[in-house]
């Protein structure tokens, strides 16, 4: 039992991260280019740290990089309407270090 125990590793360590989606207007080849901005979630009294970005291909790429680290039964093609809105979309997520890599946390 011990060293069935001993075998698991530990999870990931995770922190919350504020995701922005946007759409950036003639960024892309098609009628605007996807970004995400990301930073760790700040409490209230902490100020946000500086956000890195990333910018996606595609739409497919920003699909296939979203969908896996969301919670299960979402999907970021219920909220592309946002997503291409002025103000773009939100998602507070908790995620690994490289999971946090994938979306431009550069820190």
């Amino acid at each position: 039992m011990i060293a069935a125990a001993q075998k698991q590793s530990p999870p990931p360590a995770r922190r919350r991260y504020l995701v922005h989606l946007s759409c950036v207007p003639g960024l892309g080849r098609e009628r605007c280019g996807y970004i995400t901005r990301i930073h760790p979630w700040a409490g209230r009294n902490d100020l946000p740290a500086e956000a890195c970005e990333r910018a996606f291909e595609d739409e497919c790429e920003l699909i296939a990089t979203i969908n896996p680290l969301l919670p299960s039964g979402s999907d970021i093609r219920d909220v592309f309407e946002h997503i291409e809105s002025p103000r773009g979309f939100y998602y507070l997520l908790r995620l690994s270090r490289e999971e946090a890599a994938q979306l431009g946390w550069c820190a």
